[in-house]
């Protein structure tokens, strides 16, 4: 029987930042804008209206007057709205309806150059004065009204109200594009993916070369779980649109979350040789290679980020990680430092470089980082396994027991509290990494029976843990308990009817209990099933050696 301690030999894997855009990268791709480029829509009238001719009546001259200021002031500001001098426009729409309060024509077109000149206030003042008037629009038109009110609503941080006049709008012109291209950004923009999926499938169609609009199905697709749809309508976008390099980003995301990395990284790769310092890119593509544990590939890309973003974390993080697992550790705690300048209080930096002193037995300092990173998230599982790991290395049972004995508290309070199966799941693995943690110590200090109930804690939950079984075998073993030893043993084989160091260490435990022809029956099959197994050679030699067997 093997009398070595089963001790947890490596440390808790290394914790990385994957796909971090948003907040980390200064470049990340935008998601689909809200209401992307979308332009108010220009009121209906577009030619300039001929004066009317001035009847020569007394008492109507001063009205025939007004009316024909208030139409040359409208003209004028058609022609320079034409010109793209947005000043004039106003200037004259505003004279025009400042001299013929009723017209809304002339209000539509003053609110549509405000918008144009980003003055929400005067440009909703505008509308909502011509919404007012206008009763007698066509149907058209007030649709259009609505449009804009709606833009103006928006960019006023109104939301409720600029959704309800674009819905307003579509009420009355179902097939008004961009009262409903501007709905379903808006829509977009409050995470409401549902609600805007009709509005965007129904673009698509109207308009099926806007990339714009595949770009944003793609993601409402994805949001809403339909990742074969949402990669079809990202692809179409590169298609319209095979240089824009943010369409050509998000797909290679999401081919790398439908877990398609060559893909993703064949993207990427074509993305880089367009645009060789787009960073996003560097930086994702860094990602998928540590995550296909290509460290020397993901080494080299990240060096090119960081060129770039030097003050970026992520990139400084994600460096180190690929050096920490090239094991060049020199550079990795160089990348690790810079990472913790940039985020003084990231637990996982400390974690990582806390690994780095535990493997060049610097252990009193591996224990000070992972106490750091505990201080700043006392939930860290990785920093704890690792501190308890560290501290049994010391040999300082108590405080280790402590570390495993929290984590096996932590984990028990949470697997009661969730009943999400991936959760529990999850819960279990830490149950049982921190129970076979406390079951090492006592069997470091000889406290058998200690050992046994924590293994079984342990089976009781992963009952299909041979290892921890064999090993409840051999603190039952020490502790005398030949009939509990036995009948573990041959449960172990009974599960794995090819174990030899079951049958071995089965014949230990026969041995002890004086029976001789069973303990070499057992030896034996231990040397068929393996020829090479050592112990069982030599305990076959030295039965065979005694007094004869029977």
């Amino acid at each position: 029987m093997k009398k070595t301690l089963l001790l947890l030999g490596l440390l808790a894997p290394l914790t990385f930042q994957p796909q971090i855009l948003a907040q980390d990268a200064p470049d990340a791709p935008p998601s689909p804008p809200t209401v992307p480029e979308a332009q108010p829509t220009a009121p209906s009238v577009e030619t300039p209206v001929a004066p009317p001719v001035a009847t020569p009546v007394a008492p109507a001259l001063d009205d025939a007057a007004r009316i024909r200021e208030a139409t040359l002031a409208y003209n004028a500001g058609l022609a320079a709205l034409k010109k793209n001098d947005l000043d004039a426009a106003a200037q004259n729409f505003g004279k025009s309806a400042a001299l013929s309060p009723n017209d809304a024509g002339a209000l539509s077109f003053l609110g549509y150059v405000r918008l144009q000149q980003k003055r929400w206030d005067e440009a909703l003042s505008a509308l909502l004065a011509a919404q007012e008037t206008g009763t007698g629009l066509n149907t058209r038109a007030r649709a259009q009204l609505l449009n804009n009110i709606g833009f103006a609503r928006w960019n006023k941080d109104e939301f409720p109200a600029a959704r309800a006049a674009f819905e307003s709008a579509l009420a009355l012109d179902k097939g008004y594009f961009d009262a409903r291209y501007n709905l379903a950004f808006a829509l977009m923009s409050r995470d409401l993916f549902s609600a805007a999926l009709p509005h965007l499938r129904q673009l698509s169609v109207q308009n099926p070369k806007d990339a714009t609009i595949w770009d944003g199905l793609a993601e409402a697709f994805e949001k809403t779980g339909n990742t074969a749809s949402a990669l079809g309508a990202a692809k179409r976008a590169i298609a319209l649109e095979p240089r824009n390099e943010a369409y050509r980003l998000k797909f290679a995301l999401a081919l790398s979350q439908s877990d398609r990395r060559a893909e993703a990284i064949a993207q990427l790769r074509q993305l880089l040789a367009q645009s060789p310092n787009n960073a996003p890119a560097l930086l994702q593509l860094g990602d998928l290679h540590l995550r296909s544990n290509r460290w020397g590939d993901a080494a080299a890309v990240l060096k090119r980020y960081v060129a770039l973003r030097n003050t970026d974390f992520t990139g400084r993080f994600n460096l180190g990680v690929a050096y920490d697992y090239s094991a060049k550790f020199d550079d990795a705690l160089a990348q690790y430092g810079e990472a913790e300048k940039l985020r003084p209080n990231d637990a996982a930096t400390k974690n990582n470089v806390g690994r780095i002193y535990f493997k060049r037995d610097r252990l009193d300092e591996a224990v000070t980082k992972f106490n750091q990173a505990l201080a700043l998230d006392p939930d860290f599982y990785d920093a704890r396994t690792n501190l308890a790991i560290v501290l049994a290395a010391q040999k300082k049972w108590d405080e280790a027991g402590a570390q495993w004995q929290t984590l096996a508290t932590s984990a028990e309070t949470a697997s009661r509290a969730t009943k999400d199966p991936a959760q529990k799941r999850a819960l279990t693995n830490r149950l049982t990494t921190a129970y076979s943690g406390l079951a090492s110590i006592a069997l470091s200090q000889n406290k058998w029976k200690d050992a046994a109930a924590h293994y079984r804690r342990l089976l009781a939950i992963a009952p299909n843990d041979l290892e921890a079984r064999s090993s409840l075998g051999r603190a039952l073993f020490q502790d005398k308990d030949l009939a509990g030893a036995e009948a573990t043993y041959r449960q172990v084989i009974a599960r794995n009817p090819k174990s030899a160091s079951a049958y071995n260490d089965l014949g230990v435990v026969l041995e002890s209990k004086k029976d001789r022809k069973g303990a070499l029956e057992a030896y034996s099959r231990a040397l068929q099933l393996q020829p090479a197994h050592s112990e069982a050679k030599s305990n076959i030699a030295r039965l065979r050696g005694n007094a004869p067997v029977g």
